[in-house]
């Protein structure tokens, strides 16, 4: 064998020997650092649509899944504050009533399938109150199937009318 395939096949085995001592680049965990890009949207293009308006003295579809068909909203917790006056909030169950600066906590249990909505009622006052001019709305926490949103406010302008004094047969509706 001439000398220079000795040297050739030395450097080979040298380098066969020292990629098995230092390994060949394999890996066997990794972590990355991913950025996220959040674009603010119309409600009707969002995920997570949320009403535009809401109207005193009935049920609003408040917010609507809009995420695509395998994602699934299990509970929303907003939060209701009225800027002025005052006002009955609700979910199914019993209304609140809220007097001026005054918050109240209501949470929508699901599940919500992808196009679902959840309702808030709006009721005037019982009582002889001024009826509520604006409420201001925080979305506290919307979870779900590998979802979860939380942070968006919004001022609605629902124009209750003033309360009445109750009587027997409508102080909760």
């Amino acid at each position: 064998m001439s000398r220079l395939r000795r040297r050739i096949v030395a450097i080979v085995a040298l380098l066969v020997v020292g990629s098995m001592a230092f390994g060949v680049g394999g890996y066997s965990s990794l972590s990355v650092e991913r950025n996220v890009t959040v674009s603010v949207v119309s409600s009707e293009n969002a995920y997570l649509g949320i009403s535009d308006e809401l109207q005193c003295d009935g049920e609003n579809d408040f917010i609507r899944n809009q995420f695509g068909d395998d994602t699934t909203i299990d509970s929303i917790e907003i939060e209701v504050t009225t800027v002025d006056g005052s006002v009955r909030v609700g979910t199914d169950g019993a209304m609140d009533q809220l007097e001026s600066g005054e918050s109240t906590e209501l949470t929508f249990q699901g599940p919500y399938e992808s196009g679902a909505s959840a309702a808030i009622r709006i009721k005037p006052p019982s009582g002889n109150a001024s009826g509520a001019a604006f409420l201001e709305v925080e979305l506290l926490d919307v979870s779900g199937t590998d979802v979860t949103v939380s942070g968006a406010r919004r001022t609605y302008d629902v124009n209750c009318p003033d309360g009445e004094a109750a009587t027997e047969g409508n102080a909760d509706q």
